[in-house]
């Protein structure tokens, strides 16, 4: 049995991660940060960085990479709230993209793999899920863990984080990468408008991962980790 209720405590330790290794400013590309020591040690190597808002102005995020003795996450943190009902996404130089859902997407997903059902009007990657671990496609597979292979990233709307088991296939192209593209939509300045364009509100911002690996590679002395 899925644990679909365990999602909301799932991105409630995402959160408080996101939010504690958030630094005032990145005087280095990647900025690193330890506490604790022995197996309690963690480490997170974060960047800020700038992006254009389409109204004239900047706006800004904070990427961090948090690794402990278990494994390594990322998350984000918005400097405004976000668009929840349009995709957040993020890729590492073009590759496939790593979407996000919210808590209630995810509870729901595990709920109907739980019990046998199909959703309707839910992302097609959902359906093809279901169909696949009804199916009996999945040889092999416990159901349960390849859902949080495949989705076990989080959204809300100011920040946003990739649990363990999809970073484990995230976290190489990351290191091996050179730009890591995240993309969403702030949140519309009014919930009625006469005219409003998606385009207004869309975003993107590239993170250079130039760095990145000799950050993580000094975050991981002292630690025995399984990344």
């Amino acid at each position: 049995m899925v644990r679909w209720w365990g999602f909301p405590v799932l991105f409630g330790l995402l959160a408080a991660a996101s939010l504690s290794t958030t630094p005032a400013g990145a005087a280095e590309p990647w900025s690193v940060e330890c506490t604790g020591s022995g197996p309690a040690r963690r480490c997170s190597a974060s960047t800020v960085q700038g992006y254009a808002n389409n109204r004239g102005g900047r706006g800004e995020v904070v990427v961090s990479l948090v690794r402990d003795a278990a494994c390594t996450t990322l998350h984000v943190v918005f400097d405004g709230p976000v668009d929840l009902d349009r995709p957040v996404t993020l890729a590492v130089d073009g590759a496939a993209r790593q979407a996000f859902y919210t808590s209630a997407d995810l509870s729901l997903l595990a709920q109907a793999l739980d019990e046998g059902w199909a959703l309707r009007d839910a992302p097609v990657e959902f359906a093809r899920f279901l169909a696949d671990a009804h199916g009996g496609a999945m040889p092999g597979i416990e159901p349960a863990d390849e859902m949080l292979n495949r989705f076990a990233a989080v959204k809300e709307q100011r920040r946003a984080g990739v649990a363990c088991a999809p970073m484990r296939r995230l976290l190489p192209a990351m290191m091996q990468g050179r730009t890591l593209r995240l993309e969403f939509s702030a949140e519309p300045r009014s919930a009625t408008q006469v005219y409003h364009w998606p385009g207004l509100t869309r975003r993107s911002v590239e993170v250079a991962l130039d760095g990145l690996a000799a950050a993580l590679e000094g975050a991981s002395i002292g630690l025995v980790a399984n990344h």
